[in-house]
């Protein structure tokens, strides 16, 4: 088509985007939604860093037959965004995705598109001009319908409806929601009364089957430890319970959650059937809201791997050291910045040896659905091309969170994450269940000072199938100083788990490596990825708080990490020097045991190394090693335990 005819094609159209409404998930000052609509040339609408979407509602559904997107304003720029349609703005479809990483003649890009829809989202996904996302100029162009057409809600598998589409309701009323989107105000159900029920006639549940009930539940009281049990029934009201969800306020007010269902008779969750949700308690002060509900399938995760078996050991039988951080966090999720920009701070500013950005798994985009993350594909894409063996490595996983329950703990080397907002992960020994069936992960628990009484239940009962997939525990004697930082490190190896001790940053505000002096030390014949996870599973890691300290820790000439049989007298040897110049001397080193007693020390008179041997009987079921530098700040290694 020529330029006049594309020309003339367009003005035969209406301008339908001309004077709507628009609303953006985050818009910065001065930059507000509605100017990427305004006609003029030197307004936008911005929002970062990235995947923050911008919505226009075109007051009725339309014919849409063109869209034109303005995101740059130089054609050197890339700019990958995706565009979503819909008609009611719960269930959306991706209808195009700009994913060139080549510059473009035209900073105006132009879609002939063919569809019917009330709703257009942009979400932008990466610019190469810098880390916010900016709309200069979005332009919707087709034909109004002649009439408002109403079409009633489709109860059907795979399909979201409005709570306020039920059949029949006690206990519940009608409110309106401030909360769940900038600038709208939406249509919810509320209820805090026990025996409250919302009952959904004819629910299509496919032939195929479902099994998960997802909805977007909100609570009046944001106090988390007030939850509502929710029960879901098929076909009558005292009917078979195929569900039962324990909802509680999570980061925010309100939250898309999942809870699995399950039939003795399969046949129960498939085709059609009335399906009830009955509020069988509630904490006093406490109301539930319901804005959408759906069910559908929960999705399949990928097959467990065998653990690799383990590498050699250098030809020479030395390991060298590299240094980095383990729990990090970008706009990818509640921290700042995204992670090109991340692992590139780490790397030449803070000259880390590797970081691992681990986002917290329930702000993912599709986090009820990991195998539809956008993000989830990025990072571990970004990840790879930053990845230099022998010179850094870019490491990617996700931290599985929890509010007010169990705590944080970080995930690496699984193909998939694992969010609580499926309600059934809420029950510890169900997560670990799933942990176990993955014998080639790496589980790290995270800041067991934080979070709440509940924290990692105080790593009870010890579970030796799990022991073989957990691998870390962070210690941070800035923010946990009892026994010296190491009081939980210690309780976890009292109780028998055999983990090592790691130094994490858990940057939410950038300075990834450089927010404080927290490191992890690993021990490796090569820097690679392979070699990382090896040293990993063979607890060949250390935490230090001093900058640039090598640490290598023997008994019986075994490395830390190691599991040797008892003898009757331990031969035990330390070496410690620093990798770089630094101020820091090293003043003592201890040898310590079970729940923390220092069996045996050594003064060092302001030494930038040490290397010192000691033979001691056999007593502990474990020994590892503190190192201390004359500023208080300190190393302290993985045990080698005493079997036998």
């Amino acid at each position: 088509m020529n330029e006049s005819n594309e020309k003339a094609n367009v003005n035969q159209l209406m301008l339908l985007s001309s004077g709507k409404r628009a609303i953006a998930e985050e818009q910065l000052d001065d930059n507000e939604a509605e100017k990427a609509i305004d006609g003029q040339p030197d307004t936008f609408w911005a929002g970062g860093p990235y995947y923050k979407w911008w919505k226009i509602d075109l007051g009725r559904n339309c014919q849409i037959e063109q869209v034109c997107i303005q995101a740059r304003q130089d054609t050197a720029e890339i700019t990958h965004y995706f565009i979503e349609h819909s008609q009611d703005n719960l269930n959306w479809e991706c209808c195009l995705e700009k994913m060139e990483s080549t510059p473009s003649e035209n900073i105006l890009d132009k879609y002939d598109i063919s569809l019917s829809a009330r709703y257009l989202r942009v979400t932008i996904t990466y610019c190469s001009a810098g880390e916010t996302a900016k709309l200069y100029n979005v332009q919707v162009y087709g034909h109004e319908a002649g009439t408002v057409i109403t079409q009633a809600p489709q109860k059907t598998a795979f399909r979201k409806f409005h709570a306020l589409s039920c059949d029949q309701s006690y206990g519940f009323e009608e409110s309106e929601s401030l909360d769940l989107e900038p600038g709208s105000v939406e249509e919810v159900l509320v209820s805090g009364g026990a025996g409250s029920y919302l009952l959904y006639r004819d629910v299509d549940f496919t032939m195929e089957g479902i099994d998960q009930l997802r909805g977007q539940f909100g609570f009046t009281d944001l106090d988390k430890a007030k939850q509502v049990v929710l029960e879901v029934r098929v076909d009558d009201l005292e009917g078979e319970k195929v569900g039962e969800l324990i909802l509680f306020k999570q980061w925010k007010r309100w939250s898309m959650l999942a809870g699995r269902l399950h039939h003795k008779d399969a046949e129960k969750l498939t085709g059609v059937h009335d399906m009830y949700l009955v509020v069988k308690k509630a904490a006093p002060g406490q109301e539930l809201m319901i804005h959408w509900l759906e069910v559908a399938r929960k999705s399949q995760l990928p097959a467990p791997r065998p653990r690799p078996e383990a590498l050699a050991a250098p030809a020479n039988g030395e390991y060298h050291i590299y240094f980095g951080n383990l729990h990090s966090h970008t706009g990818f999720s509640d921290g700042i910045g995204v992670p090109e920009y991340a692992y590139d701070y780490a790397r030449y500013t803070a000259g880390l040896d590797f970081l691992a950005i681990t986002e917290h798994s329930n702000l993912y985009d599709h986090y009820l659905e990991w195998e539809k993350s956008r993000k989830w594909v990025d990072i571990q894409k970004i990840a790879d091309n930053k990845t230099e063996d022998g010179a850094f490595l870019a490491l990617f996983g996700a931290e599985t969170t929890w509010y007010n329950q169990f705590g944080h703990m970080n995930t690496y080397n699984m193909d998939f994450f694992i969010n609580t907002y499926e309600t059934e992960y809420n029950d510890i020994p169900t997560y670990y269940d799933l942990l176990k069936q993955y014998p080639d992960s790496i589980q790290q628990w995270n800041h067991p000072w934080s979070c709440g009484n509940r924290h990692l239940d105080g790593f009870d009962p010890y579970d030796a199938e799990l022991d073989e997939v957990m691998h870390m525990i962070e210690i941070n004697p800035i923010e946990s100083k009892e026994l010296g930082g190491l009081y939980y490190y210690v309780m976890a190896l009292d109780k028998g788990w055999h983990v090592a001790p790691v130094g994490s940053q858990d940057n939410h505000h950038g300075q990834w490596g450089t927010q404080n002096t927290l490191r992890t030390g690993l021990l490796v014949d090569q820097l690679t990825r392979e070699h990382f996870y090896d040293a990993v599973r063979h607890q060949r890691v250390y935490f230090t708080s001093a900058l640039h300290l090598k640490v290598w820790f023997k008994v019986n000439d075994s490395i830390m990490g190691s599991r040797i049989q008892k003898t009757d007298q331990l031969d035990l040897d330390i070496r410690a020097m620093y990798g770089k110049e630094t101020e820091g001397q090293i003043v003592k080193a201890e040898i310590i045991g079970e729940q923390g007693k220092v069996i045996h020390s050594v003064d060092v008179q302001d030494s930038n190394h040490i290397h010192y041997k000691v033979s001691l009987p056999s007593s502990e079921r474990y020994y590892f090693v503190k190192i201390y530098q004359n500023d208080g700040e300190f190393a302290a290694t993985a045990p080698v335990w005493i079997e036998g």
